[in-house]
């Protein structure tokens, strides 16, 4: 079966990081098409029907994507309590020339 993978919407690394997460369970070729990737995916397991095998990859592609939403809204905050965290570590205070 052919999924058609709007990269305008997912990040080549939210795909990738969707083609690994399921590479134990489906057999994946990415072929880029413009703005479009067509991924050709065939299921490891038979029992997969072709509806399976598409409600499985597109639940883990979404489920990337929105990790890639929350990771780029949240990156400030991140950096910001990373920041406060080591702030008044003593090593760094050592290492300072």
């Amino acid at each position: 079966m052919i999924i058609e993978v709007d990269r305008s919407v997912y990040s080549d690394a939210c795909i990738t990081k969707c083609v690994y997460a399921l590479s134990n369970d489906l057999d994946c070729r990415r072929t880029l098409c413009g703005e479009r990737e067509r991924i050709e995916v065939s299921p490891r397991v038979v029992d997969l029907s072709p509806a399976e095998v598409q409600h499985l990859f597109l639940c883990t592609l979404n489920d990337y994507k929105a990790r890639e939403v929350i990771a780029t809204e949240t990156h400030d905050i991140r950096t910001i309590l990373y920041a406060k965290a080591f702030a008044d570590c003593d090593e760094f205070e050592e290492m300072a020339p």
